[in-house]
């Protein structure tokens, strides 16, 4: 019911209703920031007259499946932070035309079906503190973004093609399941703390084209077997620091 949603100019600024499956009223063009915050909530229908989705607005909320519409071209930045029930959603096609793909899930460990289309940069941020098991990067794709993937602490499986050069700065931190990854030929640089805390990583398939392997880039891997990389012109420090190392 209307009265459930404090509504300014077409923004909902706030969500006072009491039912677990709110509609949101047509009309409505954007979520605003924190409108869901802390919602005892199950689901919630999303209008096809919404286009943006504000920052936090679903904050620790206890949402457990969304289906955002094609409309939506702009989400901001940890708009579903700390949905920790969270388990499927989609991402609309156009947010992939976003100049900057916010991080939009944080701390949402139970989160394991995200639906993205099919030129969605899959190393960009967006699937980072979430709970997915595998990775399939596009071919088109050349850089694994800063944090790309970090908090993922269910993933077992990336697949990484050629044309990928850099992995960026913390982007696989903390991805506590990931046991082995193969880096292609033609990566040049692994960046600071990129796999920082993957405790149960094991093995790791260097290519002959790194050269760059950034500080504490493998710090607090216990169970890395191999530590000696040869042939690379720029190590940094402490690569290998942490439980279990010398």
């Amino acid at each position: 019911m209307p009265k459930d949603f404090e509504i300014k100019r077409k923004v909902l600024i706030k969500y006072n209703g009491k039912s677990k499956n709110p509609v949101i009223p047509e009309g409505i063009k954007k979520i605003g920031k924190c409108a869901f915050e802390a919602a005892e909530i199950d689901s919630v229908k999303i209008p096809e007259s919404v286009t943006e989705i504000g920052a936090d607005a679903f904050r620790g909320s206890d949402i457990r499946e969304i289906e955002i519409p094609e409309s939506v071209t702009k989400i901001e930045k940890e708009a579903f932070f700390l949905c920790q029930n969270l388990r499927k959603i989609n991402i609309p096609e156009k947010i992939a035309e976003m100049e900057e793909i916010p991080r939009i899930f944080c701390v949402c460990k139970r989160l394991e079906e995200v639906e993205l289309s099919e030129n969605m940069p899959r190393a960009c941020g967006i699937l980072s503190g979430t709970g997915i098991k595998k990775a399939e990067l596009l071919p088109t794709e050349t850089e694994i973004k800063p944090l790309a993937f970090i908090g993922c602490w269910k993933l077992r499986e990336v697949i990484i093609p050629e044309g990928v050069t850099k992995i960026g700065y913390g982007a696989f931190a903390t991805c506590e399941s990931l046991q082995k990854i193969v880096l292609p030929e033609g990566m040049t640089e692994i960046d600071d703390k990129a796999f920082y805390g993957c405790r149960n990583l094991r093995t790791v398939v260097v290519p002959k084209s790194l050269k760059h392997v950034g500080i504490s880039s493998f710090t607090d891997c216990p169970n890395l077997g191999v530590r000696t990389i040869s042939k690379i012109e720029n190590l940094g420090e402490s690569i290998f620091a942490g439980d279990g190392w010398d």
